[in-house]
């Protein structure tokens, strides 16, 4: 199971969330509600900035950073890619 350390204030992790809901993998994902500005947190241990989100993949490593995190929730799931491949449309430019 994925584990990804959240805080509801933070538009990052709304990004996030949104994914895995169009994604349709909120179920394969453990949720840490996470307050950075504690002094007791832990945060740090997953993502040496010490900012949310952060997710744990199941086989360890960790992902920060909220668009890291979407392409790779993206590449997840059976349903249609929310991100187009890279290239110029991906970008906003017309293919000619």
């Amino acid at each position: 199971m994925l584990k990804l350390r959240w805080s509801a204030t933070s538009p990052y992790v709304r990004k996030v969330m949104m994914v895995l809901i169009e994604r349709g993998l909120e179920d394969r994902v453990e949720r840490v509600t996470t307050d950075r500005w504690s002094a007791d947190t832990d945060l740090g241990k997953d993502n040496p900035l010490g900012k949310v989100p952060a997710l744990t993949l199941e086989n360890g490593p960790t992902l920060f950073d909220s668009p890291v995190i979407v392409e790779y929730l993206d590449s997840l799931g059976d349903r249609a890619p929310l991100f187009p491949p890279a290239g110029p449309a991906r970008c906003g430019v017309p293919l000619e």
